[in-house]
């Protein structure tokens, strides 16, 4: 950062003392007015007002280019930003010459020249086309990182995806759930048959979701619906959810997948049993979708390496720029993700 300030007030200082020579060599002025020019304080002075046009040019790039992005569907409001942009630097050029008739005590102050306006136009128009190169610039990198945090995106999702289907079609989750249906069906004909469609919706789910880097609230409750019910059965009994998300939140999104990772992490590290039932809580907090639930370690906790949850770390900080929160406490863990709309 302090390299790059250095090398801007070079810059600037360059394109400063470029101008005043050109301005010098070139232009017809009074006596009087060439006078003052010839001097070592308004060679300061140029330098100083072109570093201040520059650094102003660069906060004017960041400012249009946040306003672009939050008003990209407007094309007035863009039209007008444009507009305020060209004003605002006539304005600035006006104020630095008053300023200069101002310091060499030359009358009247705030009218100029036919001469004088001709060079305040010539250079506003300059500036014009440095501060579009800029603009252009700008969106050129802007672009070039968007195309890179794509692809770190597709990166992330072809992870997850790995490791979802990993999850539930290793031999290990297809064993038990084979196991629990054939009970089932000697047992509870009935409840088989609703185990079968929930575990043919986990797998279509999963498969729905390959291309995918968003899915809705809606379709990821849906999902954890089916894929509670399997542990359900397979637990019995003592695994619930307590969903409480407005209705006006249910078509926003996260990454899908995003559910059953949570759900998974509160199975494999906790003891849940009818003894020691588990309630999962499902609701929204400051526009994050909270999922917690209390905390009962089992005596000989298998190590976790957290790389589910750095997976999905990854995926939102690149989808919405913002990091979910995890939050662990002596009784309750809670992971916070942020929602989009």
């Amino acid at each position: 950062m302090k390299w790059t300030t250095v090398t801007y007030a070079l810059l600037f200082s360059g394109l400063g003392l470029f101008s005043y020579f050109l301005i010098v060599n070139y232009t017809d002025f009074s006596p009087q007015a060439a006078e003052l020019l010839y001097s070592w304080g308004a060679l300061v002075f140029t330098i100083l007002a072109f570093n201040l046009m520059g650094y102003f040019t660069l906060w004017i790039s960041e400012w249009v280019n946040r306003q672009y992005a939050i008003n990209a569907f407007w094309k007035w409001k863009i039209g007008m930003l444009y507009a305020a942009v060209v004003l605002l630097f006539l304005m600035l050029n006006y104020g630095l010459f008053v300023t200069a008739k101002i310091l060499a005590s030359v009358e009247p102050v705030f009218s100029f020249s036919r001469s004088g306006w001709n060079l305040l136009i010539v250079i506003w128009m300059a500036e014009m086309v440095v501060i579009g190169l800029l603009l252009s610039n700008r969106t050129l990198q802007a672009n070039w990182l968007l195309r890179q945090e794509a692809t770190k995106l597709q990166m992330e999702n072809a992870r997850a995806k790995y490791i979802a289907l990993q999850n539930q079609l290793n031999p290990h989750f297809l064993f038990n759930s084979l196991n629990t249906l054939i009970a089932e069906i000697k047992y509870n004909p009935d409840n088989a048959m609703l185990f079968t469609r929930s575990l043919s919706s986990v797998y279509r789910y999963v498969l729905q979701c390959q291309g995918r880097n968003l899915v809705s609230l809606k379709e990821e409750l849906d999902f954890m619906n089916s894929y509670l019910f399997l542990h359900k059965v397979r637990l019995g009994d003592c695994i619930h959810c307590d969903c409480r998300i407005p209705s006006e939140y249910m078509e926003r999104q996260i990454p899908p997948l995003t559910l059953q990772l949570l759900v998974e992490n509160v199975i494999k590290h906790n003891s849940i049993s009818f003894s020691k039932p588990m309630v999962i809580h499902v609701g929204v907090d400051n526009e994050y979708l909270a999922v917690s639930n209390p905390v009962s370690p089992k005596k000989k906790e298998d190590t976790s390496s957290g790389v589910g949850l750095k997976n999905l770390a990854n995926r939102c900080r690149l989808m919405t720029d913002k990091d979910i929160s995890v939050q662990k406490e002596k009784s309750v863990f809670t992971v916070k993700i942020p929602i989009i709309q």
